[in-house]
C-alpha cells in the first residue's frame, strides 16, 4: 500500500547540487602495514593489520573509495589536517591482502582500497578531520558514520546504514540499500537527498528553516513535522520502500 502526502509543488526554478570537483593530479602512495592484534571487525577474517592515516593541513576535502568495510569520520574544529587509522583484514597467514592507497593533492585527501595484488578484504577506516571539510565516502557491506562536519557530504553504501549527526549548511546526499538513514543538521542545506530500500529514513532539520518535502514511500508511513512550505527553494527529497519516513 502506498502513502504519499506530499502536495503538488508550485513551479519554481530547478535546483541542482553542484558536483564536488577534485583538484590536482593525485599520485597514489603505498602505505606500509604493521601487523597489529585487534578485534574490531565482525567479518570472518583471521589476520589484521593497522595502518596509520595522516595528512598535514590544510585539508578541505576527503574522498574515501572503499568496499566491504565500515567508514567513520568525525569533524574537529581545532584540526587542520587529518589523523586516523585503517584496519586491514584478510584470511590466512600467507594470504594476499588489499592495500590502502593515500594521496594528497590541492588540499584533497584521497583514500582508495586497492585489490590489484589478488587479495581483498575489509579495510575499516576511522578518521578525525577538520570540521569544515567536505566528504565523499563510498563503501559496501558496511556502515558510514559522519559526525560534526560542515561541508558538503555525499555518502554511498549498500547493505549498511548511514548515520550523520551535527551536519552544517552544505548540501548533502545519502544513498544505501537494505540499510537505514539517520541524519541531523545544525545548519540549513538548500538540498537534502536520502534514498534507501527496506529501511527507515529519519531526517532532523535545524527546526526553523522551511523546506519543500518531496517524499516517496512504498509500504511505509510518513511523519512530517518539520517547517514545510511548498514554495520554498529548500528541498528534502526522500525515497524508500518497505520503510517509514520521519522528518522533523
Amino acid at each position: 500500500m502506498t502513502f504519499d502526502a506530499t502536495p503538488p509543488r508550485a513551479p519554481i526554478g530547478a535546483l541542482r547540487m553542484s558536483s564536488l570537483a577534485m583538484a590536482g593530479v593525485i599520485v597514489a602512495v603505498s602505505v606500509p602495514v604493521a601487523v597489529a592484534t585487534m578485534g574490531m571487525s565482525t567479518r570472518v577474517t583471521d589476520q589484521q593489520a593497522q595502518v596509520a592515516i595522516q595528512a598535514a593541513g590544510p585539508i578541505t576535502r576527503v574522498v574515501v573509495d572503499d568496499s566491504e568495510s565500515d567508514v567513520q569520520i568525525s569533524g574537529d574544529p581545532a584540526a587542520t589536517g587529518v589523523d586516523g587509522q585503517a584496519v586491514v583484514q584478510w584470511k590466512g597467514k600467507g594470504g594476499k591482502r588489499a592495500a590502502l592507497r593515500q594521496s594528497v593533492a590541492g588540499g584533497v585527501l584521497t583514500l582508495t582500497k586497492d585489490c590489484s595484488d589478488g587479495g581483498c578484504g575489509p579495510i575499516d577506516i576511522t578518521l578525525t578531520v577538520p570540521a569544515s571539510v567536505s566528504v565523499q565516502a563510498t563503501t559496501s557491506n558496511g556502515q558510514i558514520v559522519l559526525n560534526g562536519v560542515g561541508g558538503a557530504a555525499v555518502l554511498t553504501t549498500s547493505n549498511g546504514g548511514i548515520e550523520a549527526d551535527g551536519l552544517g549548511s552544505a548540501n548533502c546526499s545519502f544513498k544505501t540499500t537494505n540499510g537505514g538513514i539517520d541524519a541531523s543538521f545544525r545548519g540549513a542545506p538548500s538540498r537534502i537527498t536520502a534514498g534507501t530500500t527496506n529501511a527507515d529514513v529519519h531526517i532532523t532539520t535545524d527546526g526553523s528553516t522551511a523546506y519543500y518535502d518531496a517524499v516517496h514511500v512504498t509500504n511505509g508511513t510518513q511523519q512530517l513535522s518539520n517547517v514545510r512550505d511548498r514554495m520554498s527553494a529548500n528541498e528534502i527529497d526522500v525515497t524508500t520502500t518497505n520503510g517509514d519516513v520521519t522528518i522533523s
